[in-house]
C-alpha cells in the first residue's frame, strides 16, 4: 500500500510546526517570571528575587540572541547559494543568446 500526500499538505503541516514553535519561543521565556508572579501571589518563600529575575531575563536574552545568530547565518548561506545560482543562470542566458545570434546570422 502505497501513502500519498499532497504536496500542499506536507506545506501546511510544516507551517505549522514552524508557527508552533515560534509560539513556543514566545512563551516560554514568561513561564518562569509568571511562576514567580504566581508565587509571590500566595506570598510563597520559593518566590524569585529581583537578582534571580534579572539572571532568567538574562539567560532569556542569551538564548533569543543565538537563535537570531543561528538564523542570520542560515540566511546568509542560502543568500550566497541563490546568487551563485542566479549568476549561473545568468550566464547560460548569456551563452544562449549568443549562439542564437550565431545562427541567426548565418
Amino acid at each position: 500500500m502505497l501513502l500519498t500526500i499532497s504536496v500542499n499538505s506536507l506545506y501546511v503541516k510544516k507551517e505549522f510546526q514552524t508557527q508552533h514553535i515560534s509560539e513556543a519561543h514566545q512563551t516560554m521565556p514568561s513561564n518562569i517570571i509568571n511562576l514567580n508572579i504566581e508565587l509571590e501571589a500566595r506570598q510563597d518563600h520559593r518566590a524569585l528575587t529581583a537578582k534571580q529575575e534579572m539572571t532568567v531575563e538574562l539567560r532569556n536574552h542569551y538564548t533569543e540572541k543565538a537563535r537570531l545568530r543561528r538564523a542570520l547565518e542560515f540566511h546568509k548561506v542560502a543568500y550566497k547559494h541563490r546568487a551563485r545560482e542566479y549568476v549561473e543562470i545568468a550566464e547560460r542566458i548569456e551563452l544562449q543568446e549568443e549562439k542564437l545570434l550565431r545562427v541567426g546570422i548565418k
